[in-house]
């Protein structure tokens, strides 16, 4: 049944200031007539004023309409409008937004805003296995936070770390969430179809949707599962397991040994970027009380915590000494008084090992050059072709400079270099000049960096040290009363930086922490253990010990800003050694050096398990790189 035009029509109004009892009923039509004092000005006679603007009461001049004498509202145009909108618009992906002076807000700092407030999405108590619990708490982590753009490399560096502790068994691809999707959170078998097998069910209950944030959800490449089963004998439980044992300990390992080991040190971006993102994992465990039963875990996890703040600055500053050093002093040096380390030196330092090396031999090695022609006849029958160590840079430099000056196609072979023919291929293997003579444009030299100075003249080298050391203590430049007039002028200039020896494990030597080799050649008494068959190497009553002794390296003061108490550095260490009668022992004389290898932080540590953690190969769908 329809309502007549009377029945629509009759409605009474409630207007304010006028109680329900005496509502005044409006009926249309007829309309009303207008109150006293006021007239009703007729569409067809009405007349547009337009607006003005006057002065306010404060004196600042406005706009009103010019009808009615009413401040207008601004109207926004549409690039207005639409800047508005995109200043209002939450962004999709950390990393984006602007301060209020328009400097774009690294996602460190954005997440370090609201840091304080993520929570997990439970309260852990002790009816919660260990496991569990840090299965819940990284995936909380995960979801309760915007991340950055996949490209800038924060979530890939998370991801390599949860395959490292056994939290995935294999790398996740990330996708958008379906708009049919939203609100739900992602499990380990999303993208795949459910498994009814025990070892499927996930470790983490189901995430609180209020917490998250992510936009993004993971799941597993087709094949692939995405967590680990649960059974306790799997390579991932183990590494777990050893993570929840000591956190300090896998902390370390992952920030030195496996990033190095899985080649991640050599994009500097990630330096700072593994120790920042761990930085906030670790505290996000403390802060919401993981392990609050356990005294003896929540104490471990504090210095795993300081780990990662200390990894923040020194791992970005291994790679700045990897570029800064040798200094301008060290090659004024090395310019003086040639390349007394080498190639030769470094290799022997890093392959052979404390057994391999005879004490005393008199007999001579005869089958040794017959085993050497058998494994080179083995590598021939492959097209290997087998050059010496001690000229592999030198006989490649060479070769190139042949290449390039006698106009040839024939590749020259490494051992029929000519040397009297060419006098800069026998310069080359003279080592009058080193091949950083050739590549570099500005060698500095003595003079350039210290001045007019007798240096030369009153300073050689003496013991040349192949081997890894330890910042001890940094002294800033002062003269020294002892010193002499030469070194003197030296301690004005140079920051004193006091290395000493540093062997990982004990007696046990790896590539990367080698034995000290001292190289032929070398000037000074030294205990012959460390120097390659006892070549040119003395002893005395108190012979220099490398795996004991000190030694006092000059360092430029733009350099030392880069350093820190308790890094290491491995490379080629060169003694100043006094000409005349006052001889001073390596561990109280200055040295340089020649050649950096590798620098280390405090904190490097190797791993007592080394897990097979496979290649990352998405397509390109699977990525998402968000815009």
């Amino acid at each position: 049944m329809s309502t007549g035009p009377t029945a629509e029509n009759n409605k009474s109004v409630a207007i304010a200031g006028i109680s329900t009892r005496d509502e005044l009923p409006l009926v249309f039509p007829p309309f009303p007539p207008p109150p006293d004092g006021v007239s009703v000005v007729l569409f067809k006679e009405f007349v547009a004023a337009g607006y003005r603007r006057v002065a306010a009461e404060s004196g600042e001049e406005i706009e009103v309409d010019g009808f009615a004498g009413l401040p207008t509202v601004k109207v926004l145009n549409e690039e207005e409008a639409a800047a508005k909108r995109k200043a209002n618009k939450k962004p999709r992906t950390a990393g984006r937004a602007k301060d209020e002076h328009g400097r774009l807000i690294p996602w460190w700092e954005e997440w370090e805003e609201g840091e304080a407030l993520r929570t997990t999405s439970i309260t852990f108590d002790s009816n919660m296995n260990y496991v569990d619990r840090v299965y819940q708490a990284a995936e909380d982590f995960r979801v309760g936070r915007i991340w950055p753009e996949i490209s800038l490399g924060a979530r890939l560096m998370w991801d390599d770390f949860r395959l490292y502790i056994g939290l995935l068994s294999s790398p996740p691809v990330y996708r958008r969430v379906k708009k049919s999707r939203k609100g739900e959170v992602d499990g380990p078998n999303n993208g795949d179809e459910a498994s009814d097998d025990e070892d499927d069910v996930p470790r983490a209950k189901q995430t609180n949707v209020a917490i998250v944030q992510d936009r993004l959800e993971q799941t597993a490449l087709p094949g692939k599962r995405l967590e680990p089963s649960a059974a306790d004998s799997t390579p991932e439980a183990q590494l777990l397991r050893a993570f929840i044992d000591d956190m300090e300990k896998s902390v370390k390992v992952f920030l030195s040994s496996h990033m190095r080991d899985t080649g991640l040190i050599w994009s500097e971006k990630n330096l700072f970027i593994a120790p920042t993102v761990l930085h906030f994992f670790l505290r996000f465990m403390l802060r919401n009380r993981v392990f609050v039963d356990s005294p003896e875990h929540v104490d471990n996890l504090r210095r795993a915590v300081a780990v990662a703040e200390l990894a923040t600055r020194e791992l970005p500053l291994t790679a700045r000494l990897g570029q800064m050093l040798p200094g301008k002093f060290d090659l004024a040096c090395k310019e003086c008084w040639g390349t007394k380390g080498g190639l030769s030196i470094q290799i022997s330092a890093t392959l052979a090992q404390v057994d391999d090396i005879p004490a005393h031999d008199d007999s001579p090695p005869a089958s040794e050059p017959a085993a050497n022609s058998t494994f080179e006849a083995e590598l021939q029958e492959h097209d290997v072709e087998v050059v010496p160590s001690n000229i592999v840079l030198d006989s490649i430099t060479a070769r190139q400079v042949l290449e390039d000056n006698l106009d040839t196609d024939h590749n020259v072979p490494v051992t029929d270099i000519p040397l009297a023919g060419d006098p800069w291929t026998a310069a080359i293997m003279a080592e009058d000049y080193t091949t950083s003579s050739w590549t570099d444009t500005s060698v500095p030299s003595l003079m350039e960096v210290l001045g007019p100075t007798v240096l030369p003249l009153v300073f050689s080298t003496g013991i040349v040290e192949f081997s890894t050391r330890r910042i001890r203590t940094i002294v800033p430049p002062g003269v020294c009363a002892t010193s002499s007039a030469v070194e003197q002028e030296l301690e004005r200039r140079f920051s004193r930086v006091v290395m000493g020896p540093w062997i990982l494990c004990g007696s046990e030597y790896t590539p990367d922490f080698p034995k000290p080799v001292i190289a032929p050649g070398s000037n000074g008494a030294a205990i012959t253990e460390f120097a390659p068959d006892g070549a040119g190497v003395v002893e005395d009553e108190d012979p220099y010990d490398p795996q004991n002794d000190a030694v006092t390296v000059l360092v430029d003061e733009t350099i030392v800003e880069q350093l820190s108490v308790g890094m290491a550095l491995c490379g080629t260490w060169v003694q100043l050694r006094h000409d005349g009668e006052s001889k001073k022992h390596p561990r109280d004389s200055y040295w340089y050096i020649e050649g950096l290898v590798a620098s280390f932080s405090s904190f490097y540590t190797e791993s007592d398990i080394k897990p097979e953690v496979e290649d990352l190969v998405l397509d390109d769908e699977d990525i998402l790189v968000s815009a």
